[in-house]
């Protein structure tokens, strides 16, 4: 499974990094929209973490251009400050499911077992 983590967070990215790892997946990393998008066109992952509040070009805005340019991703959307409007807003513009950061990390071999390398 390749997975890429989009996070502007250096530790966060570190920590998902880690999870991922542990069960089993190949893991790339971006640190904003635009390098997530870069990213993407190198590499189409089976699955991208994406941090919703970023600076240069957050995930909401960066969405849509990841399903275009690489529509078997799913997209799995993480936020500290989401509001449920937020989530429904990324459902609607493509993303799979969506988590609040805090309780993410322990939600990666979950996905892992679901997602696998089937898009």
């Amino acid at each position: 499974m390749r997975v890429l983590i989009c996070d502007d967070e250096e530790n966060i990215r570190l920590l998902y990094r880690m999870e991922f790892e542990d069960s089993g997946a190949e893991v790339s990393e971006a640190v904003d929209g635009n390098d997530c998008i870069a990213c993407v066109e190198a590499v189409c992952p089976d699955l991208i973490v994406l941090d919703l509040f970023m600076p240069n070009r957050d995930g909401l805005s960066a969405l849509p251009e990841l399903k275009k340019r690489c529509p078997t991703a799913r997209v799995v959307v993480v936020s500290a400050h989401a509001a449920e409007d937020t989530f429904n807003r990324s459902r609607a513009r493509g993303a799979t499911a969506c988590f609040e950061k805090v309780s993410f990390a322990s939600r990666i071999p979950r996905l892992v077992e679901r997602y696998g390398g089937a898009a």
